[in-house]
């Protein structure tokens, strides 16, 4: 009886050992299947953020930067750096095959993200690799394979940022305010300050980073802004690679609005067109209802002149060449209502003032003394892509 015994325990023992072995076998073939996947999904990630940086650098040309991302990736495949093949596009993605990778390359690229950060689509490029990676002990089972997948995301944040306001001034601040309940300033766009962020009142809000040199100073209810810290930041200039000032300038006196030693005043029964170039002298706008594709620039000469100012009901001023809208050495004070402005509003050694109440504007303000915006059911868009170069790097975001 013992001896049967015996003989059952040993092959129990047999048995346990026989099955211990094999979950053994398959945690060690698990274990090195994984391995295999987490090691392709690092190469192809690596691969993927260099692509997505090379890329961002020569946007916002779509071409050109999906040529470089996928040079890029093929050499970190140690292929040629032409050595890959388009083989489809779907809307702004552009497919290659890289070796045994397929790469998917979009630009322009859109995401809640890129609009958290104030980055024109135009100036980021999201990068996509997936390959199929053979699993040695998987065709045992029956799965000869397992996909691995990685994306980066690259953006071109100097050129591609847009900016509703920047503030050159390290001795004035950005100052939002508002006094009542239910008053609302909606800002669309980044914003930069070299000194203070001020806000006062309820319900003013950004949707993208507010970057500040000095102090944030909040007061009130209901306020939503993302202040990152920054250290001081260089004016952006006139973007004179686009138009520069003394183009501006011959183009009003070609066609008549070149103004010298005085001022110039606008109204609804002389809305005005075209370039209008005042030396020494100031813009005014007054009453209700003026409509006009402008651009408006007040350069002081003398000591005298310099000033652009904007008070009325329902004006819709736009850019006349897509670009400025006004150009002041001193300062732009707009108070007005139920108005709208389209373009960049640079002031080169002045301050920036909007006050009012239910207005929507598309506009980049650059002011070298500071900006001060008042009212409620004001809602500021920034210009898209920017109009003015802003120092920055290529950084990956997702």
């Amino acid at each position: 009886m013992q001896t049967i015994l015996k003989r059952c325990c040993s092959g129990q023992t047999i048995v346990v050992l026989v099955a211990t072995f094999i979950v053994l076998m398959l945690m060690l073939a698990l274990a090195m299947e994984w391995g295999r996947l987490t090691r392709a999904r690092t190469e192809m990630q690596q691969w993927c953020d260099a692509a997505a940086l090379a890329g961002a650098a020569d946007l916002p040309n779509a071409g050109v930067a999906k040529s470089v991302a996928a040079s890029y990736y093929a050499r970190n495949l140690d292929l040629k750096e032409d050595d890959y093949k388009l083989i489809g596009t779907d809307g702004n993605t552009s497919i290659y095959q890289i070796g045994t990778d397929k790469v998917y390359i979009t630009t322009p690229y859109d995401s809640d993200v890129i609009r958290s950060l104030g980055i024109s689509p135009e100036y980021a490029m999201r990068v996509c690799s997936e390959r199929d990676v053979g699993l040695y002990f998987g065709e045992l089972v029956g799965i000869p394979s397992m996909r691995a997948s990685a994306c980066a995301t690259g953006v071109n944040e100097g050129a591609g940022a847009c900016y509703v306001f920047y503030n050159c001034d390290p001795d004035n601040s950005i100052t939002i305010t508002g006094s009542n309940v239910g008053e609302r300033v909606s800002i669309n766009g980044r914003m930069h300050t070299n000194q203070d962020f001020i806000v006062h009142g309820h319900n003013h809000r950004g949707s993208s980073p507010v970057t500040v040199a000095g102090r944030v100073v909040i007061t009130g209810t209901g306020h939503s802004f993302n202040i990152v810290r920054v250290p001081l930041q260089p004016c952006p200039e006139f973007p004179t690679s686009t138009i520069s000032l003394e183009s501006y300038r011959k183009m009003a006196a070609e066609s008549g609005q070149l103004i010298i030693g005085r001022d110039y005043r606008i109204d609804r029964s002389k809305p005005p067109s075209g370039v209008v170039y005042v030396e020494g002298g100031d813009i005014t706008g007054v009453g209700d209802g003026v409509s006009a594709n402008v651009t408006l620039i007040a350069v002081r000469m003398d000591g005298r002149g310099g000033n652009i100012r904007i008070t009325g009901n329902s004006w819709d001023l736009r850019a006349s060449d897509g670009i400025t809208l006004m150009y002041a050495t001193d300062s732009v004070d707009i108070h007005a209502t139920n108005s709208s402005f389209d373009g960049l509003i640079y002031i080169s050694d002045g301050d920036f003032r909007f006050t009012g109440s239910n207005s929507t504007s598309k506009i980049t303000v650059v002011a070298r003394r500071g900006i001060r915006i008042d009212g409620r059911n004001l809602i500021f868009e920034a210009l898209c892509p920017s109009p003015i170069a802003i120092r920055g790097g290529i950084i990956l975001v997702e």
